[in-house]
């Protein structure tokens, strides 16, 4: 066996496979070959322990002492170079042929795809001569809108409220008759009757506030990037209160209030034509005084025009920037108003007023609270506001709507002129 290992160690030295690094003083990374080491002169005392340990290293695991190369006397031992320090064998096979950009191909690498079922992804590789990875992915799902139009469900929307107010105006033609005769029965006391007084002129100025108010409602609307979605919001708010209004002047009639204010007579026996007659003159006149058709009296709790002016208000300051707060303080300024003329006209009582500003503001900020938090549209012993009796009817018209409609005022809808339609785009 010794002379068989002689032979391998000397092939070992002579063909330089063997590396060992130089001690850590010196430059770090350099490597140097055994025969190097051995038969270069050294340099200092570290090298010859450092060849030395090689030389016992070897004869005690090799059993043979290590064996001196010769070389001649003029011939100094080559210098390792960088070109040595590369492996000399690829590890991968020689590629066949190189494209256009020197790389060469391997057919090994292969290529992968993505395979679509109908539970996951998976990557299928592929052969490729260039060594590319390839993933094709599916085409991206279009996401729906998170602000539908919907115009049809505006419309019905329209349609509920019309109704709604068909049913006002049949509960107040029906509440006229129950009305307590005003020889009888005087006005209930209220303080802010016995503080201010009464004015008769404060109902027509209330009333233009009104007019005033619901109209700059309706051109915010118009004017809205998503003037759909709040137009139906409108109408399903207003016909909310509608219906609330109906039931509450109906099971309770108060007194009249004014005791200047016109009441028609009352008939002692009313037909379905006696009725349909007077909700059409009601109608006709939008139920307001100022147009002479407004002449039936019990309509009380709660004041019906509170409720416009104040859900003129909170449409207006919700749907228009932030930045326009000098003309929110305004439409709250006339909303005020509005309020205090038609209390100083005797038109509603105190608690009139204050009932409807109650009813109205709360289902303003439950419905919006709603609409604006997704988690909220999904019946759950948690949610204790899926309970109300309109929710189902909620979930129709905001089902599609995908979180809290953003302020993105103005925006022409009409595409003439086309200068205001490109500025309403850009903005």
């Amino acid at each position: 066996m010794k002379p068989a290992v002689d032979a391998t160690l000397t092939h070992a030295l002579d063909s330089r496979d063997l590396m060992v690094l130089e001690p850590k003083f010196a430059d770090y990374g350099s490597i140097h070959s055994i025969g190097e080491v051995v038969n270069r002169a050294p340099h200092d005392q570290s090298e010859v322990d450092n060849a030395t340990a090689v030389h016992d290293l070897i004869g005690v695991n090799g059993n043979a002492a290590l064996p001196q190369p010769q070389h001649p006397p003029s011939q100094q031992p080559p210098v390792m170079t960088q070109g040595d320090l590369y492996q000399r064998q690829p590890l991968l096979p020689t590629p066949t042929k190189a494209d256009k950009w020197g790389s060469a191909g391997h057919p090994d690498i292969h290529e992968f795809t993505v395979e679509e079922d109908e539970d996951n992804l998976s990557l299928q590789p592929h052969a490729d001569q260039n060594g590319i990875i390839k993933i094709n992915m599916p085409t991206p799902v279009r996401e729906e809108p998170r602000f539908p139009q919907e115009r049809w469900k505006t419309l019905i929307a329209l349609v509920i409220m019309f109704f709604s107010s068909l049913l006002v105006l049949i509960s107040l033609a029906t509440t006229h008759e129950r009305v307590p005769d005003r020889k009888d029965y005087g006005p209930l006391p209220d303080i802010f009757f016995d503080l201010f007084g009464v004015h008769d002129w404060g109902l027509t100025v209330s009333e233009y506030l009104i007019i005033f108010a619901f109209n700059s409602t309706l051109f915010v609307i118009v004017l809205h990037k998503h003037r759909f979605i709040i137009a139906r919001r409108l109408f399903l708010i207003m016909s909310l209160l509608y219906i609330y209004r109906s039931v509450t002047m109906f099971v309770t009639v108060l007194p009249i209030s004014s005791t200047t204010y016109y009441c028609s007579p009352k008939s002692n026996h009313t037909t379905t034509l006696d009725m349909a007659k007077r909700v059409v003159q009601m109608l006709s006149g939008m139920g307001l005084s100022i147009n002479g058709k407004q002449t039936y009296c019990g309509d009380f709790i709660y004041s019906g025009h509170t409720l416009t002016i104040v859900i003129s208000y909170l449409f207006i300051s919700e749907y228009t920037p932030k930045k326009l707060y000098l003309v929110h303080w305004l439409y709250w300024a006339v909303a005020v108003t509005g309020v205090f003329m038609l209390q100083w006209s005797r038109s509603h009582y105190t608690i009139d007023v204050i009932i409807a500003y109650y009813v109205t503001t709360r289902i303003f900020w439950i419905y919006h609270t709603l609409a604006n938090n997704s988690g909220l549209k999904q019946s759950s012993e948690k949610n204790l506001l899926c309970r109300m009796w309109w929710f189902n009817l909620f979930l129709y018209f905001e089902g599609n709507v995908g979180g809290q409609v953003p302020r993105q005022w103005p925006d022409w809808p009409f595409p003439w002129p086309r200068r205001l339609h490109a500025k309403s785009r850009d903005s």
